[in-house]
């Protein structure tokens, strides 16, 4: 295995989905030990706050122990994008730096990738092709290589 990843991504609409599923896949053909919540938890909309709180703990945990943090940021998901936030946060704090890995291949030709994101990022994959490349890039950086706003 080349690292433990924690994969972050939602999956909420039927594009997002096949997204999750489709990298995911990858990176496991790839060679990566991947931990995806959505495999290990079932959130119902009436969940108590104990399970909730479960599930909260379980993420942060694997978070914290991840070697690479893998988030796509296609579609906005609100958790995911604060899971990219929290593990550079932890990052800064703590002896063991986790490599961020972030994912995003509906970037419109053109547009700018957020200052947050990028300076964050040890890497950046905008293309499905190109995960091919992940493993070199992690031991080489990959920034993103457009605009940054």
């Amino acid at each position: 295995m080349i690292g433990k990843v924690y994969y972050a991504s939602g999956w909420f609409n039927s594009a997002a989905d096949e997204e999750e599923k489709r990298v995911k896949a990858k990176l496991r053909e790839l060679g990566f030990d991947v931990f995806s919540p959505r495999e290990y938890f079932d959130l119902p909309p009436d969940a108590d706050d104990k399970v909730r709180q479960d599930i909260f703990d379980t993420n942060c945990k694997q978070i914290f122990d991840c070697d690479i943090f893998f988030g796509i940021t296609d579609y906005k998901d609100m958790g995911t994008l604060t899971e990219c936030g929290m593990v550079h946060g932890i990052n800064m704090m703590g002896p063991k730096k986790r490599k961020i890995v972030y994912y995003c291949e509906t970037l419109p030709e053109g547009a700018s990738f957020n200052v947050m994101l990028a300076q964050a990022a040890d890497v950046v994959v905008t293309k499905f092709e190109d995960l091919d490349k992940l493993p070199k890039w992690l031991e080489t950086g990959h920034k993103y290589e457009g605009a940054i706003r």
